[in-house]
Protein backbone atom coordinates (compact mmCIF):
# COMPACT_ATOMS: atom_id res chain seq x y z
CA UNK A 1 0.00 0.00 0.00
CA UNK A 2 1.90 3.39 -1.21
CA UNK A 3 0.09 5.93 0.97
CA UNK A 4 0.61 9.86 0.64
CA UNK A 5 0.30 12.47 3.63
CA UNK A 6 -1.50 15.91 3.32
CA UNK A 7 -0.59 17.81 6.50
CA UNK A 8 2.20 17.18 8.42
CA UNK A 9 1.70 18.44 11.62
CA UNK A 10 1.44 16.27 15.07
CA UNK A 11 -1.54 13.78 14.13
CA UNK A 12 0.72 13.09 10.85
CA UNK A 13 3.67 11.71 12.77
CA UNK A 14 0.87 9.94 14.98
CA UNK A 15 -0.47 7.74 11.63
CA UNK A 16 3.46 7.61 10.52
CA UNK A 17 4.15 5.39 13.76
CA UNK A 18 0.74 3.34 12.93
CA UNK A 19 1.93 2.84 9.23
CA UNK A 20 5.52 1.27 10.31
CA UNK A 21 3.86 -1.23 12.39
CA UNK A 22 1.78 -2.09 9.40
CA UNK A 23 3.59 -4.49 6.90
CA UNK A 24 3.17 -3.52 3.67
CA UNK A 25 1.89 -0.50 4.59
CA UNK A 26 4.74 2.67 3.06
CA UNK A 27 4.16 6.43 3.40
CA UNK A 28 5.68 7.54 -0.21
CA UNK A 29 4.84 11.23 -0.31
CA UNK A 30 3.93 14.23 2.14
CA UNK A 31 2.62 17.30 1.57
CA UNK A 32 1.72 20.69 3.75
CA UNK A 33 1.41 24.06 2.97
CA UNK A 34 4.21 25.16 4.88
CA UNK A 35 6.97 23.14 2.47
CA UNK A 36 9.74 23.55 5.11
CA UNK A 37 7.94 21.78 7.43
CA UNK A 38 6.75 18.90 5.05
CA UNK A 39 10.58 18.98 4.32
CA UNK A 40 11.46 18.48 7.68
CA UNK A 41 8.99 15.99 8.37
CA UNK A 42 10.08 13.78 5.23
CA UNK A 43 13.52 14.20 6.24
CA UNK A 44 12.61 12.67 9.58
CA UNK A 45 10.98 9.97 8.40
CA UNK A 46 12.93 9.17 5.21
CA UNK A 47 10.10 10.09 2.48
CA UNK A 48 11.05 10.54 -0.91
CA UNK A 49 8.75 13.05 -2.23
CA UNK A 50 7.44 16.18 -0.75
CA UNK A 51 5.22 18.73 -2.25
CA UNK A 52 4.24 21.83 -1.46
CA UNK A 53 0.48 21.95 -2.11
CA UNK A 54 -2.06 19.14 -1.86
CA UNK A 55 -3.17 19.36 -5.57
CA UNK A 56 0.93 18.49 -6.51
CA UNK A 57 0.92 15.37 -4.41
CA UNK A 58 -2.70 14.29 -6.20
CA UNK A 59 -0.59 14.15 -9.56
CA UNK A 60 0.27 10.86 -8.30
CA UNK A 61 -1.35 8.23 -9.80
CA UNK A 62 0.48 5.34 -8.03
CA UNK A 63 -0.59 5.86 -4.06
CA UNK A 64 -3.57 3.54 -2.78
CA UNK A 65 -4.72 6.08 -0.68
CA UNK A 66 -4.25 9.81 0.58
CA UNK A 67 -4.01 10.45 4.43
CA UNK A 68 -5.54 13.74 4.91
CA UNK A 69 -4.02 15.37 8.63
CA UNK A 70 -4.87 18.99 7.99
CA UNK A 71 -6.95 21.31 10.41
CA UNK A 72 -10.84 20.67 9.84
CA UNK A 73 -11.23 23.85 8.13
CA UNK A 74 -9.64 22.18 5.01
CA UNK A 75 -11.47 18.78 4.87
CA UNK A 76 -14.20 19.33 2.54
CA UNK A 77 -12.27 20.63 -0.08
CA UNK A 78 -9.45 18.38 0.01
CA UNK A 79 -11.36 15.30 0.69
CA UNK A 80 -13.26 16.82 -2.72
CA UNK A 81 -10.33 17.38 -4.30
CA UNK A 82 -9.26 13.95 -3.59
CA UNK A 83 -11.86 12.19 -4.80
CA UNK A 84 -11.97 14.32 -7.90
CA UNK A 85 -8.59 12.63 -8.96
CA UNK A 86 -9.52 9.34 -8.20
CA UNK A 87 -7.65 8.53 -4.72
CA UNK A 88 -8.82 7.11 -1.60
CA UNK A 89 -9.19 8.86 1.16
CA UNK A 90 -8.33 8.33 4.60
CA UNK A 91 -10.04 11.81 6.19
CA UNK A 92 -8.88 12.45 10.29
CA UNK A 93 -11.88 13.60 12.31
CA UNK A 94 -13.88 15.29 12.20
CA UNK A 95 -15.00 14.84 8.65
CA UNK A 96 -15.99 18.54 8.14
CA UNK A 97 -16.87 21.57 9.99
CA UNK A 98 -20.91 21.35 8.52
CA UNK A 99 -23.11 18.56 7.43
CA UNK A 100 -23.41 20.93 4.14
CA UNK A 101 -19.68 20.53 3.39
CA UNK A 102 -20.01 16.49 4.36
CA UNK A 103 -22.95 16.81 1.33
CA UNK A 104 -20.23 17.98 -0.80
CA UNK A 105 -17.71 15.54 0.32
CA UNK A 106 -20.25 12.69 -0.19
CA UNK A 107 -21.57 13.57 -3.56
CA UNK A 108 -17.98 13.42 -4.29
CA UNK A 109 -16.97 10.38 -3.12
CA UNK A 110 -20.15 8.70 -4.47
CA UNK A 111 -19.62 10.73 -8.02
CA UNK A 112 -16.15 8.95 -8.56
CA UNK A 113 -16.39 6.26 -6.68
CA UNK A 114 -13.66 6.21 -4.20
CA UNK A 115 -13.83 4.69 -0.65
CA UNK A 116 -13.52 7.17 2.22
CA UNK A 117 -12.99 6.60 6.22
CA UNK A 118 -13.53 8.74 8.71
CA UNK A 119 -10.90 8.42 11.20
CA UNK A 120 -13.31 7.52 13.99
CA UNK A 121 -10.10 5.65 15.56
CA UNK A 122 -11.93 5.57 19.32
CA UNK A 123 -14.56 2.44 18.28
CA UNK A 124 -11.27 0.64 16.98
CA UNK A 125 -10.40 0.60 21.24
CA UNK A 126 -10.56 -2.92 22.44
CA UNK A 127 -12.92 -1.83 25.23
CA UNK A 128 -15.37 0.09 23.27
CA UNK A 129 -15.37 -3.35 20.62
CA UNK A 130 -15.82 -5.48 23.69
CA UNK A 131 -18.74 -3.17 24.90
CA UNK A 132 -20.34 -3.12 21.38
CA UNK A 133 -20.07 -6.88 21.14
CA UNK A 134 -21.55 -7.39 24.50
CA UNK A 135 -24.75 -5.09 23.84
CA UNK A 136 -25.15 -7.36 20.17
CA UNK A 137 -24.98 -10.33 22.47
CA UNK A 138 -27.73 -8.23 24.65
CA UNK A 139 -25.68 -9.18 27.60
CA UNK A 140 -25.73 -5.65 28.47
CA UNK A 141 -28.64 -3.88 28.04
CA UNK A 142 -28.01 -0.14 28.15
CA UNK A 143 -29.85 2.37 30.52
CA UNK A 144 -26.89 4.97 30.21
CA UNK A 145 -23.73 5.89 28.52
CA UNK A 146 -21.57 8.54 30.22
CA UNK A 147 -18.64 9.61 28.33
CA UNK A 148 -15.74 12.27 30.65
CA UNK A 149 -12.95 13.46 28.88
CA UNK A 150 -11.03 15.44 31.04
CA UNK A 151 -7.61 17.19 29.72
CA UNK A 152 -4.88 19.20 30.72
CA UNK A 153 -3.45 20.95 27.30
CA UNK A 154 -0.61 22.04 29.09
CA UNK A 155 0.66 18.75 29.10
CA UNK A 156 0.23 18.36 25.30
CA UNK A 157 1.95 20.10 22.24
CA UNK A 158 -1.81 21.63 21.69
CA UNK A 159 -1.79 23.48 18.05
CA UNK A 160 -3.44 27.21 18.49
CA UNK A 161 -6.11 26.75 16.20
CA UNK A 162 -7.72 23.58 18.55
CA UNK A 163 -8.98 26.11 20.72
CA UNK A 164 -10.13 28.58 17.45
CA UNK A 165 -13.13 29.45 16.41
CA UNK A 166 -12.27 29.45 13.21
CA UNK A 167 -11.78 25.09 13.45
CA UNK A 168 -14.90 25.38 15.98
CA UNK A 169 -13.09 24.78 19.06
CA UNK A 170 -12.69 22.50 21.91
CA UNK A 171 -16.71 20.78 20.69
CA UNK A 172 -15.25 19.91 17.25
CA UNK A 173 -11.68 18.76 18.05
CA UNK A 174 -11.89 16.71 21.61
CA UNK A 175 -15.76 16.79 21.75
CA UNK A 176 -16.00 14.62 18.40
CA UNK A 177 -14.85 11.61 19.93
CA UNK A 178 -17.54 11.32 22.74
CA UNK A 179 -20.03 12.22 20.26
CA UNK A 180 -19.21 9.57 18.08
CA UNK A 181 -18.29 6.65 20.41
CA UNK A 182 -22.44 7.78 21.87
CA UNK A 183 -23.68 7.17 18.55
CA UNK A 184 -21.49 3.71 18.20
CA UNK A 185 -22.98 2.40 21.33
CA UNK A 186 -26.74 4.39 21.94
CA UNK A 187 -27.77 4.29 18.09
CA UNK A 188 -29.81 6.66 16.71
CA UNK A 189 -29.64 10.11 19.25
CA UNK A 190 -33.39 12.36 19.22
CA UNK A 191 -32.36 15.35 21.01
CA UNK A 192 -29.93 17.17 23.16
CA UNK A 193 -29.40 19.67 25.86
CA UNK A 194 -26.38 21.08 26.40
CA UNK A 195 -24.65 23.76 28.88
CA UNK A 196 -21.42 24.75 29.50
CA UNK A 197 -18.81 28.07 29.55
CA UNK A 198 -16.00 29.86 27.86
CA UNK A 199 -13.39 30.18 30.64
CA UNK A 200 -9.67 30.20 29.90
CA UNK A 201 -10.38 30.20 25.60
CA UNK A 202 -12.56 31.97 23.51
CA UNK A 203 -14.60 28.88 22.94
CA UNK A 204 -16.54 26.35 25.37
CA UNK A 205 -13.86 24.41 27.33
CA UNK A 206 -16.10 23.00 29.68
CA UNK A 207 -19.70 21.61 29.16
CA UNK A 208 -22.06 18.75 29.35
CA UNK A 209 -24.56 17.70 27.11
CA UNK A 210 -27.73 14.49 27.57
CA UNK A 211 -28.87 13.01 24.60
CA UNK A 212 -32.07 11.31 24.24
CA UNK A 213 -32.71 8.41 22.43
CA UNK A 214 -35.78 6.72 20.60
CA UNK A 215 -35.58 3.79 23.43
CA UNK A 216 -34.93 4.32 27.28
CA UNK A 217 -31.35 4.67 27.06
CA UNK A 218 -29.58 7.95 27.30
CA UNK A 219 -26.30 9.50 27.27
CA UNK A 220 -24.02 12.07 28.95
CA UNK A 221 -21.06 13.74 27.61
CA UNK A 222 -18.56 15.76 29.70
CA UNK A 223 -15.73 17.56 28.23
CA UNK A 224 -13.29 19.73 29.90
CA UNK A 225 -10.28 21.35 29.28
CA UNK A 226 -9.88 22.86 32.82
CA UNK A 227 -8.42 20.35 34.77
CA UNK A 228 -4.83 19.43 36.66
CA UNK A 229 -4.69 15.61 35.92
CA UNK A 230 -6.42 14.06 32.07
CA UNK A 231 -8.71 11.50 32.41
CA UNK A 232 -11.15 9.42 30.16
CA UNK A 233 -13.77 7.41 31.77
CA UNK A 234 -16.44 5.98 29.38
CA UNK A 235 -19.16 3.99 31.85
CA UNK A 236 -22.01 1.65 30.87
CA UNK A 237 -24.75 1.03 32.96
CA UNK A 238 -27.25 -1.46 32.84
CA UNK A 239 -30.57 -2.00 33.82
CA UNK A 240 -30.04 -5.16 35.58
CA UNK A 241 -27.27 -3.27 37.94
CA UNK A 242 -24.29 -4.28 35.74
CA UNK A 243 -21.43 -1.69 35.26
CA UNK A 244 -18.53 -1.26 32.82
CA UNK A 245 -16.11 0.94 32.28
CA UNK A 246 -13.27 2.00 30.39
CA UNK A 247 -10.69 4.11 32.01
CA UNK A 248 -7.58 5.70 30.42
CA UNK A 249 -5.68 8.84 32.38
CA UNK A 250 -2.35 9.50 30.55
CA UNK A 251 0.11 9.67 30.06
CA UNK A 252 0.68 6.11 31.91
CA UNK A 253 -2.37 3.30 32.49
CA UNK A 254 -2.34 3.04 28.74
CA UNK A 255 -3.69 -0.53 29.20
CA UNK A 256 -7.20 1.50 29.72
CA UNK A 257 -8.12 1.42 25.83
CA UNK A 258 -7.81 -2.04 25.68
CA UNK A 259 -9.58 -3.73 28.75
CA UNK A 260 -13.11 -3.32 29.44
CA UNK A 261 -13.76 -3.27 33.69
CA UNK A 262 -16.50 -4.77 34.95
CA UNK A 263 -17.51 -4.09 38.42
CA UNK A 264 -21.02 -3.67 40.23
CA UNK A 265 -19.91 -1.60 43.14
CA UNK A 266 -16.43 -0.12 42.26
CA UNK A 267 -15.86 3.97 42.90
CA UNK A 268 -14.32 5.70 40.59
CA UNK A 269 -11.58 6.27 42.71
CA UNK A 270 -10.51 2.90 42.58
CA UNK A 271 -10.93 2.43 38.63
CA UNK A 272 -7.37 2.98 37.69
CA UNK A 273 -5.49 0.04 39.46
CA UNK A 274 -8.72 -2.20 38.56
CA UNK A 275 -7.85 -1.61 35.17
CA UNK A 276 -4.39 -2.79 35.97
CA UNK A 277 -5.18 -5.65 37.72
CA UNK A 278 -7.13 -6.91 34.40
CA UNK A 279 -4.96 -5.78 31.96
CA UNK A 280 -4.48 -7.96 28.93
CA UNK A 281 -1.51 -6.83 26.23
CA UNK A 282 -2.37 -6.18 22.87
CA UNK A 283 -1.42 -9.30 21.35
CA UNK A 284 0.95 -9.71 19.23
CA UNK A 285 3.06 -6.07 20.03
CA UNK A 286 3.96 -3.95 22.03
CA UNK A 287 1.07 -2.14 23.74
CA UNK A 288 0.65 0.92 21.76
CA UNK A 289 -1.63 2.90 24.15
CA UNK A 290 -4.02 5.43 22.75
CA UNK A 291 -3.23 4.92 19.36
CA UNK A 292 -4.50 1.12 19.92
CA UNK A 293 -7.71 2.36 18.05
CA UNK A 294 -5.68 3.76 15.24
CA UNK A 295 -3.78 0.70 14.17
CA UNK A 296 -7.03 -1.44 13.92
CA UNK A 297 -8.91 1.27 12.43
CA UNK A 298 -6.00 1.94 9.31
CA UNK A 299 -5.58 -1.65 9.39
CA UNK A 300 -9.11 -2.46 8.99
CA UNK A 301 -9.14 0.45 5.65
CA UNK A 302 -6.17 -1.47 4.13
CA UNK A 303 -7.95 -4.41 4.36
CA UNK A 304 -11.71 -2.98 2.71
CA UNK A 305 -9.27 -1.67 0.02
CA UNK A 306 -7.82 -5.06 -1.01
CA UNK A 307 -11.08 -6.46 -0.52
CA UNK A 308 -13.78 -3.65 -2.39
CA UNK A 309 -15.26 -3.69 0.64
CA UNK A 310 -17.24 -0.90 2.70
CA UNK A 311 -14.90 1.31 4.65
CA UNK A 312 -14.70 0.72 8.37
CA UNK A 313 -16.18 4.21 8.80
CA UNK A 314 -18.34 5.47 6.05
CA UNK A 315 -18.80 9.14 5.32
CA UNK A 316 -22.44 8.33 6.37
CA UNK A 317 -21.22 7.57 9.80
CA UNK A 318 -18.70 10.83 9.70
CA UNK A 319 -21.82 13.50 8.96
CA UNK A 320 -23.90 11.63 11.52
CA UNK A 321 -21.59 12.91 13.84
CA UNK A 322 -21.22 16.21 12.61
CA UNK A 323 -24.89 16.51 12.89
CA UNK A 324 -24.86 16.00 16.34
CA UNK A 325 -22.16 18.07 16.67
CA UNK A 326 -24.35 21.17 15.09
CA UNK A 327 -27.28 20.23 17.61
CA UNK A 328 -24.77 20.28 20.59
CA UNK A 329 -23.40 23.68 19.40
CA UNK A 330 -27.01 24.86 18.63
CA UNK A 331 -27.86 23.91 22.75
CA UNK A 332 -24.96 25.62 24.01
CA UNK A 333 -25.40 28.66 22.15
CA UNK A 334 -29.16 29.12 22.22
CA UNK A 335 -29.73 27.22 25.99
CA UNK A 336 -32.65 25.38 24.34
CA UNK A 337 -33.16 21.78 23.49
CA UNK A 338 -32.09 20.67 20.22
CA UNK A 339 -33.73 18.30 17.91
CA UNK A 340 -31.69 15.85 15.87
CA UNK A 341 -33.17 15.47 12.73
Amino acid sequence: MKIGIIGCGRIASDHLAIYRNLEGAQVVAVSDVDVARAAAFAGRFHIDKVFKSHSDLLSMKNLDFVDICTPPSAHAEIACDSAESGHNVLLEKPMALSTVECDRIIHAVEKHRISLCVCHNQIFFPAIAEARRQIDAGYYSVVSFRTSVRENPDLYSVPAWNTSSTEKGILWEVGCHPAYVQLHILGDVTEVYAAGNKVRYPVFDEFSVLLKTPSRSYGIMEVSWLTGQSEKIYEINCTDGKRAFMVAPPPRASEGYETLVEKAGIAHSSLTSEVKRTFKRFTGKKSLGYFVGHYYLIAAFIESLKAASPSPVTPQDGRKTVRLLECIEKSLDTHTVVSVK
